[in-house]
C-alpha cells in the first residue's frame, strides 16, 4: 500500500515560456567574450535552477502532508501543508485562471485562463486544488491514488 503521493503544480504557460527563453539566452550568452567566465557560468545555472524549480503536494497516509520545494525532482527543502482532511475528493474539468505575479511574467498579463481538469478536496462548503491538469488519465489516477491513500471517496464530475 502507498505511503504517501505527490502532486506536483504546473508553472503558468507564460512563465514556462519566459524561463525557457532565458535558459536559451544564457546558454548563448556562455560563448560570448564579453563578460567573465564566471558570471557566464553563474547566470546559466541560475537560469536552469529557475527552469527545473517546481512546487509539489505531498499527501502522506497520516495526513502530516508537507510542500515540497524541488529542482529538477530533488527536494531543496520543504514546509508543513495545513490542509483539512476531506469528506470527499472531485474530479472536475472547467475554465481556471493562474496568476503571473512572478517577475517579468506579470508584465504580459497578470492571469492565464485555461481549460483543465483539477482534482480538488472538499470539506464541507470548502475546497482545496491538489492538482491540475489537461490529461483526464493523469486526473483520475491522482483521485483514484488519493482515495487509496486516504480512504474517502471520489466524485467524478466529468461524466456529468
Amino acid at each position: 500500500m502507498m505511503k504517501h503521493l505527490i502532486c506536483r503544480q504546473e508553472k503558468a504557460l507564460k512563465g514556462r515560456i519566459l524561463i525557457t527563453i532565458l535558459v536559451i539566452f544564457s546558454f548563448a550568452f556562455l560563448f560570448t567574450k564579453s563578460e567573465s567566465l564566471t558570471i557566464r557560468i553563474l547566470f546559466f545555472v541560475t537560469s536552469l535552477i529557475v527552469f527545473g524549480f517546481s512546487v509539489s503536494y505531498k499527501i502522506n497516509e497520516d495526513f502530516i502532508n508537507e510542500k515540497l520545494y524541488s529542482v529538477f525532482g530533488l527536494v531543496l527543502f520543504k514546509t508543513k501543508l495545513d490542509l483539512e482532511f476531506p469528506d470527499y475528493i472531485s474530479v472536475f474539468s472547467g475554465s481556471f485562471s493562474v496568476n503571473n505575479e512572478w517577475a517579468t511574467v506579470s508584465a504580459i498579463g497578470t492571469k492565464e485562463r485555461h481549460e483543465n481538469i483539477v482534482v480538488r478536496f472538499f470539506t464541507e462548503n470548502r475546497k482545496t486544488t491538489l492538482y491540475k491538469t489537461n490529461d483526464y488519465k493523469k486526473a483520475i489516477d491522482k483521485a483514484n491514488g488519493l482515495k487509496e491513500l486516504l480512504e474517502v471517496d471520489i466524485y467524478d464530475m466529468t461524466k456529468s
